[in-house]
């Protein structure tokens, strides 16, 4: 390569087995004997392409750089999916209002329904039993739903008041278990 010369190559092939020999092809050996023919090229298949060193390539072709999602196509998939995400927990919390609006409509009568019997066998004497008459915390559920009204947006504001509705609840709750027992 550098400032020497490059010396011819000699290949000794030996067959010490006479009825396996070995065949090469004309082409190799006028390489061996340094003749060089023109490289002629294989004839081209519908799937071959020719690449600059003029050295076939089969297949498929391939490019370096395919086109990728870009980062706007990205943000628009991912609003989609925030978008899908949140129709369903709106029509999944709107089914839940439902169910639970129905329930309550469901306790309200039963709630009458029993005022209503209970009211058939005792009539009522004075103010202080009519005030019996009421759901037990009626006042502080009334608050609850007036904070709720007041700061739709924020409804963490209402922890307080939703907390002495609980306590309410609890306290009678264990006013009518302690009677009966």
């Amino acid at each position: 390569m550098g400032g020497s010369s490059s010396r011819t190559r000699k290949i000794t092939i030996e067959n010490d087995n006479a009825t396996n020999v070995i065949k090469v092809s004309d082409d190799v050996v006028e390489r061996l004997k340094g003749k060089q023919k023109q490289v002629r090229s294989p004839p081209m298949e519908d799937n071959q392409f020719i690449m600059q060193d003029n050295v076939p390539f089969v297949g498929v072709p391939m490019f370096l750089q395919e086109p990728s999602l870009t980062s706007l196509q990205l943000r628009q998939q991912k609003l989609e999916e925030l978008k899908k995400n949140d129709e369903y927990w709106e029509n999944r919390i709107k089914n839940l209002e439902e169910c639970h609006q129905k329930i309550n409509d469901i306790m309200e009568e039963e709630y009458k329904k029993t005022l209503d019997e209970e009211s058939k066998r005792k009539p009522v004497k004075d103010t202080k039993d009519l005030s019996k008459q009421l759901p037990p915390c009626h006042d502080v559920q009334q608050e609850v739903i007036a904070c709720y009204i007041q700061n739709a947006n924020s409804p963490m504001n209402c922890s307080n008041i939703v907390k002495a509705f609980q306590d309410c609840v609890d306290e009678k709750r264990t006013r009518i278990i302690a009677g009966r027992c």
